[in-house]
């Protein structure tokens, strides 16, 4: 009779395994023929153990039993060998814990000593009944309560895998070392008390390894969410100064736009003003847009641009017309400034023939220098380098005739 029961129990023991390895390593079953076969497999075994009451050495039983469940678990899940082990580890380290206090507290009641009870086919076959049926509860209570994510935690962090492993697996040698001399006649009663601490221990350890592990795989997890976050804010960081960039800047000569570089003037003169604008405009523009076209004329605007962003870097460069530039330069005065606007006068004549061009190209222009004194108004200044410019341009006409 307790054949047919340890049997049974075996069985469905065997079923709520499956269904707590399926779990562990979500559902992904790769190999379904493997099942049937290990099942069969593992029913003869046990088959031809509880027929011929054949009683094997406690640690051999520990070290076949993890080697076989770790290669069914490799065949039927064709997972990751690291992975095999860990969720092999949860199955052995239990049960025989759970096997050795029960061999412990079932010699105790008989008052016997545990050598005679582990050769003893019947009290070793109680035993395994009752490690049975307490490891089938415990996985029960396991797939019904335990949140599933905690294991998935472990699982998924190899290095946090790899450090659980080693915890495991001192633990389980532990065991075996411990129950090695099981079997030998003369060992005094109070070897209860180390093989039942050796087994509190184990289980207590277990459980900890499991805990540390979900707690710092949790940390990981906020560690690579902190991770994220700080990139999607740079990411936002980082589309929000586009944005602003856009908003400010002229899209086709990167200058900033007409009442940006107002407010920037707006702002100087809030305070204690010293600087410098330059108004700048470009000539022939309108003859080079109707003669050559707008491509030569977008052409000719980029590379003023591009001679203006190159000599005043760091400088408030504004367009504020098709044509019109305006630079604000702080804290500059009007010597310096005037050594720019010369050189860009210079560069922008030599466009046509670096570029190979067939019209003239130039620019005009018109510094004023703003000191703390200044009781001109934004528009006035404005107005004024505007007028230097037009006398620049009228001089240089005048200069052609």
């Amino acid at each position: 009779m307790l054949k047919i029961i340890c049997f049974l129990l075996f069985v469905i023991y065997s079923y709520t395994a499956l269904l707590y390895s399926s779990k562990l390593f979500l559902n992904n079953i790769k190999r379904p023929r493997c099942i049937y076969t290990s099942t069969i497999l593992n029913f003869i075994i046990v088959g031809i153990i509880l027929k011929f009451e054949i009683i094997v050495y406690e640690w051999v039983f520990m070290v076949v039993y993890f080697i076989l469940m770790c290669i069914q678990l490799k065949r039927i899940y064709n997972a990751e060998w690291v992975k095999n082990v860990f969720i092999t580890l949860y199955f052995v380290i239990n049960f025989f814990s759970v096997r050795l206090i029960y061999i412990c507290i079932y010699s105790i009641l008989k008052n016997t000593p545990i050598y005679m009870i582990v050769e003893d086919f019947n009290a070793i076959t109680i035993v395994t009944i009752l490690s049975f049926i307490t490891v089938i509860i415990y996985m029960l209570l396991f797939l019904f309560f335990i949140p599933i994510k905690y294991i998935h935690m472990i699982v998924t962090d190899k290095e946090n895998l790899k450090f659980a492993i080693g915890i495991l697996i001192s633990i389980y040698t532990f065991i075996i070392i411990n129950t090695g001399n099981i079997h030998i006649e003369k060992n005094p009663m109070f070897i209860h008390i180390l093989y039942i601490k050796s087994a509190v221990c184990a289980i207590i350890g277990f459980f900890t390894t499991s805990i540390y592990c979900y707690l710092f795989s949790k940390l990981q997890l906020y560690v690579v969410k902190a991770e994220n976050i700080e990139k999607e804010i740079q990411q936002e960081e980082i589309v929000l100064k586009q944005l602003e960039y856009e908003a400010n800047h002229d899209y086709f000569t990167s200058c900033l736009k007409r009442d940006v570089i107002y407010k920037k003037i707006d702002d100087i003169l809030s305070g204690v003003p010293f600087f410098c604008i330059a108004f700048i405009d470009i000539d022939g523009l309108k003859t080079t847009n109707d003669v050559y076209g707008h491509d030569e004329g977008d052409f000719y605007i980029k590379a003023v641009a591009d001679i203006l962003n190159s000599e005043f870097i760091g400088k408030a460069i504004g367009r504020i017309g098709g044509d019109e530039f305006l630079v604000v330069l702080e804290h500059t005065d009007i010597y310096a400034t005037m050594k720019c606007v010369i050189r860009c006068f210079e560069r922008a004549e030599n466009i046509s023939k670096a570029f190979d061009k067939p019209y003239s190209t130039s620019i005009s222009y018109g510094v004023v220098e703003i000191t703390p004194d200044n009781n001109l108004s934004r528009d006035e200044i404005i107005k004024l380098a505007d007028m230097q410019m037009y006398n620049f341009k009228k001089a240089r006409k005048k200069n052609r005739k």
